[in-house]
């Protein structure tokens, strides 16, 4: 248990050099215990959510628990069938409803949300990463002082466009390395975002009744799918080569940098230009497993050159926000 020594109190770490935050899943359930769940389409059968017997055997098929893959899969049956289109339709549209309510029952309304105290943390940042899908990032940043944030979509029509992704003044970039419930992809392959306020539902956000644009992201899956996603789409591509050549330390709040789910992250950070890199370790964990967490990091790391620290979770200022 030697490595416990080695896990800090912010305050010890803070030195103002800090410009990057990549965020994970234990962000978000610091923020509401929704988050804490194992898969969507394992909310969708133990909530007894309606899907077609047929969808279901398409994610076994494939051998995914990604909604939006099977989205695009059923998408592309349909624009090359002659038959049955009514059907395929009515298979997709029941897809789509069934990742609305599997999110609704796992997503934190916007009441529930300190967005002002996490506006107010992520300001501090130059570059904000988030693999986290949910709406908090985004919420947040619509609270207060929004022309001092980013994400690439600024064009009246809200598409993201490769060639306009020049950063003019100080402004805090927000990047979804995964998407975001609030993010859709087009047949011919645009990225937009789907602008809301705190009382846009899920729903509307997805839309329940669309058809052709798909809800852009990766909910889960094993990091080469991810990797595989990511590469496919110009805005997650952007977004994955910018945390790839990042300058500047970072910090990684609530990630748990696993190398079976997150390989291409951990992979990723060995080629930025971080030299130091501080991690928070949850709190509430057991001691060995800390111990563990702290080893698996540290022998990913070895020979790298970069500094890796640890810090107490509950000691920064994001794991303070609800309070």
């Amino acid at each position: 248990m030697d490595n416990l020594i080695e896990i800090k109190q912010w305050k010890d770490v803070d030195d103002d050099s800090w410009r990057n935050l990549l965020l994970g899943n234990g962000f978000s359930i610091g923020i509401s215990d929704k988050f804490h769940y194992w898969t969507l389409l394992d909310n969708v059968k133990k909530l007894g959510i309606k899907m077609y017997p047929y969808a279901q055997e398409i994610f076994e098929k494939v051998d995914t628990v990604n909604f939006e893959e099977v989205l695009r899969i059923i998408y592309h049956a349909y624009i090359v069938n002659f038959y049955n289109l009514d059907a395929i339709k009515s298979l997709y549209l029941n897809v789509r409803k069934s990742l609305i309510e599997a999110v609704n029952a796992s997503h934190v309304t916007y009441g529930g949300v300190p967005a002002l105290n996490i506006n107010t943390q992520l300001r501090k940042f130059r570059s904000i990463y988030t693999t986290n899908y949910d709406l908090i990032p985004y919420w947040s940043v619509m609270k207060s002082n929004s022309d001092s944030f980013c994400d690439f979509f600024w064009n009246k029509a809200c598409v993201f466009n490769l060639s306009d992704t020049k950063i003019i003044g100080s402004k805090s970039a927000l990047y979804y390395l995964h998407g975001a419930i609030h993010l859709q992809e087009s047949p011919d392959g645009y990225t937009f975002k789907v602008t809301a306020t705190q009382e846009t539902s899920i729903s509307e956000i997805i839309d329940e009744s669309g058809f052709k644009d798909t809800p852009l992201f990766i909910s889960e899956g094993k990091s080469e799918f991810k990797l595989r996603r990511i590469r496919s789409n110009d805005y997650l591509n952007f977004c994955y080569n910018r945390f790839s050549k990042a300058p500047g330390n970072f910090v990684v709040f609530g990630h748990s940098l696993s190398e079976d789910y997150d390989a291409h992250i951990l992979s990723a950070f060995k080629e930025n230009n971080a030299e130091k890199i501080a991690i928070s370790v949850f709190t509430g964990m057991e001691d060995k497993d800390k111990s563990k967490f702290i080893n698996e990091v540290q022998t990913y790391f070895h020979g790298s050159k970069k500094e890796i620290v640890f810090f107490d979770s509950s000691s920064h200022p994001l794991g303070q926000v609800n309070t």
